[in-house]
């Protein structure tokens, strides 16, 4: 026998279930905003950088600045398409959270890579090369982790990114 008053607590419950998934909905959507529009400031500041910088520096490194750059403004769109599938699926996915860490550590690789000409034979040089190494173990460790999760995904199932058909 179902307890008085048991109906209207449930239904209390799901109101306030539906609040907050809506309160989480905005969220989201003004996170995905910020990031949109952080990114496309940034992707305009690195072109901008680099098309005055053409010239007047070296060009090596006006590439890897610009390299850098759009390697961060990636991350800014992967980050807006890990969003647009949590929002759509109403669930958050790893996989791409793991790629941002991916793409977010060779960018760091580049920058340190750059640097680490100018400290050759210096204390610090050893400490670039350690980095460099963890760097490198922590892609291959994030890339076997995505691997792994696409081969457990299996081919039924549907890709946690990309555009809706």
């Amino acid at each position: 026998m179902i307890p008085p008053g048991a109906d209207q607590e449930r239904r209390s419950r799901s109101w306030i279930a539906a609040l907050l998934g809506y309160g989480e909905f905005l969220i989201d959507m003004a996170v995905a905003l910020a990031l949109i529009a952080g990114g496309a400031i940034l992707l305009g500041v690195v072109v901008y950088d680099f098309v005055r910088g053409l010239g007047h520096e070296p060009v090596v490194g006006l590439v890897l600045e610009l390299l850098s750059g759009l390697l961060l403004v990636f991350i800014f769109t992967e980050l807006v398409s890990t969003i647009r599938v949590v929002i759509a699926r109403r669930k958050v996915v790893v996989e791409p959270f793991l790629i941002v860490g991916i793409v977010a550590a060779i960018r760091r690789l580049i920058v340190i890579s750059a640097e680490a000409e100018n400290l050759l034979g210096t204390a610090k040089f050893r400490d670039l090369m350690l980095e460099i190494g963890l760097l490198a173990g922590t892609v291959l460790l994030l890339g076997a982790t995505v691997f792994a999760l696409r081969i457990r995904r299996g081919e039924n199932d549907e890709p946690t990114t990309g555009p809706t058909s």
